[in-house]
């Protein structure tokens, strides 16, 4: 079963796609799998924010967009570390 993912990584994914060049709609929905209206919705706080402009019907992520995506990257891969850890110490205790 595949675990819910939390508006953080709904953030990473759209903004990781748009700055590979996916900034359609279209493409967001497929590549980020994600229905319309919940798309709609963080493109909409997105570029309120300032993290993607809108740009002939596409998306462009801007330097402040890369930032936040840069930043939620790392606290992905501290989310990973953490797990990993937690596990070691799991088997190591039982």
């Amino acid at each position: 079963m595949r675990v819910k993912r939390d508006q953080f990584e709904i953030m990473a994914d759209i903004l990781e796609n748009v700055r590979q060049g996916y900034g359609s709609k279209s493409a967001l929905m497929k590549n980020a799998n994600l229905s319309f209206s919940i798309l709609r919705k963080y493109l909409d706080y997105l570029k309120e924010k300032g993290y993607i402009e809108e740009k002939d019907n596409s998306y462009i992520i801007t330097d402040k967009g890369l930032d936040l995506l840069n930043r939620l990257n790392s606290v992905r891969k501290l989310e990973f570390q953490l797990a990993e850890l937690i596990n070691e110490l799991s088997k190591e205790l039982s």
